[in-house]
């Protein structure tokens, strides 16, 4: 029966909340300001579910309608049961039969209400987990730098579950509670207005101690997240410095960082706890407390004969009916609070401003040709914060199409802040860095990627396979892969080295590379990305953890320039740079020295002194 009533609501999902491989839509919230407001967020997710919430809504309010009506026919059952039968058994199975009618067709009514939705909560939670990926993807370093990656994954798993609760089981559970309790007190009234009465008094006290429990709850909650997000930041932190805490002797600190933190974490886990067994009691003994209110005083008005006994029984199922529903608000109250405090925590990623949105993609020709008159560096200078020192300052220099630009410079001179500038991983003043004489700045991520491609000092791998991790920028891969695939190896240095993998091409890596050394893990990076044409090549210390043989092999590939228009090829070692066409050498975020090679060698300074350093060791 699930299965066909599944099919039956994925029809009644609005299909533009789904993308073509069946997850939702992630842009229709980034861009708007509703993201300011958290209560207009949740509705703004909410109602592209509006056809399956409103027959939701109409199937929990028929559910509970004939929850109602099922006591009625008890009632007359019983008190045809107290009279002479002679004649009525017909009638009595008339009643028997509406009643199991009513059951069975509750039974199917109900399933289908929490399909319609539980379905829709979780397409809410895909939704918002989308999104938050999309928005985490456009977010500059500086977000990064204040926000620790442990922080980012609680609230990606954790804060978005209480999303999820809110949106699914706790939407039911509020349409649910308003048709009972509007329902069910009508019928009981109808019986005994006084009676009703008496059951009102208890309920009234038993809401006002809860309510003054919840508020301790939802403190506690409010807290418990907190620190659950300092727990897993440190725990992600740690386990990514793992050689550090090693290497310096830290485990000592790190086991009792760790311990504070989880000794933290569970106090305030017991607290809730307490409060819990403290408040979960009393709404479950509500039932009780009712049941004796109702034969207590019940029992006296079928004793008074203003009562009937079937009407007591009657009455006895309205108040079961009338406690499930009491208790549930109790656990909806509480799901709310705590699913509030997650979407407060989504949300302050949602409405993270971004400095390049809105801007629009270069029409196709122009992007082809953005890289008509190269790279121009005019007059930068970067620094991290306003009271920090300048990083870089005066950099100037112009990359032709065609050109190999190398950049040398001792650790610490800022080689890799350039790159990140002019790739924008980090974000330079207006006009400082220019494509074809347009300010990189107004270009859109995918214009630039597009003419610039970067492989980075740490490179990064997936949990996947050698051949995924190097295929991984190519969308759509060529029919002529496989053949092409060998070739890109061995322009690698890896064609030897993969034979010998367990799998070959087919190994997993592990997680970020572990299973192989920083040699492999640098030149896989190489080979992703030269398995891809561009326009600008930026190598950053590529090279850094292969030996000499393999370093000269490689730039001999490099230099070939089979995939790249132009070259930017940062490093420390003068022999990764003496094959460009033009040398920077930096110091102190300066530009120092500058020419050929031949040029260089001639100068007195920091790359004569390389020079002869390196090939005495060498």
């Amino acid at each position: 029966m699930q299965a066909t009533l599944g099919r039956l609501v994925r029809t009644l999902i609005p299909s533009n909340t789904l993308d073509e491989r069946g997850g939702t839509s992630t842009t229709s919230v980034l861009d708007s300001d509703w993201v300011h407001n958290k209560y207009l967020l949740l509705v703004h997710y909410l109602r592209q579910h509006w056809v399956s919430y409103t027959i939701g809504i109409f199937t929990t309010f028929l559910t509970n309608w004939l929850a109602v009506s099922i006591p009625e026919y008890v009632q007359l059952s019983i008190d045809l049961l107290s009279s002479d039968l002679n004649g009525q058994y017909d009638l009595l199975n008339e009643y028997l039969w509406i009643m199991l009618i009513l059951a069975v067709s509750m039974v199917f009514i109900r399933t289908l209400s929490r399909l319609l939705f539980f379905n829709p909560g979780r397409a809410i939670e895909c939704q918002v987990k989308n999104d938050m990926f999309t928005k985490l993807m456009q977010l500059q370093r500086d977000y990064y730098d204040k926000n620790p990656s442990g922080t980012i994954i609680s609230r990606v798993n954790n804060d978005i579950h209480g999303i999820r609760m809110i949106c699914g089981f706790g939407f039911m559970q509020v349409f649910n509670i308003a048709s009972a309790l509007s329902l069910t007190p009508l019928m009981m009234f109808q019986l005994s207005p006084r009676l009703t009465l008496y059951c009102v008094i208890p309920i009234l006290i038993v809401f006002s101690i809860v309510r003054i429990g919840m508020r301790f709850l939802v403190n506690n909650m409010r807290t418990r997240q907190t620190d659950l997000q300092n727990l897993s930041g440190f725990t992600v932190a740690s386990l990514n410095g793992i050689d550090v805490i090693r290497s310096n002797n830290l485990g000592a600190w790190s086991q009792e960082r760790f311990d504070k933190d989880n000794r933290n974490l569970t106090e305030r886990s017991l607290n809730i706890a307490w409060i819990r067994s403290f408040i979960m009691p009393v709404l479950m003994n509500l039932a009780n407390i009712l049941q004796v209110v109702v034969l207590l005083f019940g029992g006296m008005m079928v004793l008074e004969e203003e009562f009937t006994v079937g009407e007591l029984t009657a009455f006895i199922a309205y108040t079961a009916l009338l406690t499930l529903p009491l208790m549930g608000l109790g656990w909806v109250t509480t799901m709310f609070q705590q699913g509030m405090v997650g979407l407060a925590s989504v949300q302050s990623v949602l409405q993270q401003p971004e400095p390049f949105a809105g801007r629009q993609s270069l029409p196709e020709v122009q992007q082809k040709n953005l890289f008509q008159d190269g790279l121009t560096v005019r007059n930068l200078r970067f620094r991290y914060a306003e009271d920090r020192p300048w990083v870089l300052q005066d950099i100037n220099f112009h990359l032709k199409p065609g050109q190999t630009l190398g950049v040398l410079g001792r650790i610490g001179s800022g080689k890799s802040t350039l790159v990140n500038c002019i790739n924008r991983y980090l974000v330079a003043e207006d006009g400082q860095i220019r494509l074809n004489h347009i300010d990189i700045n107004r270009l859109t991520y995918q214009d630039l990627r597009h003419s610039i491609r970067t492989v980075t000092q740490e490179p990064f791998l997936f949990s996947d396979t050698v051949e995924n991790n190097i295929a991984f920028a190519i969308e759509d891969r060529p029919e002529d892969w496989q053949e092409h695939f060998p070739s890109l190896l061995k322009q690698a240095a890896l064609r030897e080295e993969v034979d010998k993998f367990p799998l070959q091409e087919q190994t997993i890596v592990g997680e970020k590379g572990i299973l192989l050394s920083g040699g492999q893990k640098q030149r896989i990076s190489l080979a992703r990305a030269m398995a891809t044409s561009c326009d600008l090549l930026i190598l950053d210390n590529v090279l850094s953890a292969v030996d000499y043989e393999t370093e000269r092999y490689l730039l001999q590939q490099i230099f070939a320039r089979r995939q790249a228009k132009s070259l930017l090829i940062v490093s420390h070692r003068v022999t990764a740079v003496e094959k460009a066409d033009w040398i920077l050498v930096l110091d102190e975020g300066r530009i120092v020295a500058q020419g050929t090679h031949e040029e260089l060698l001639q100068q007195p300074g920091y790359y004569q002194e390389m020079w002869a350093l390196q090939h005495e060791t060498s």
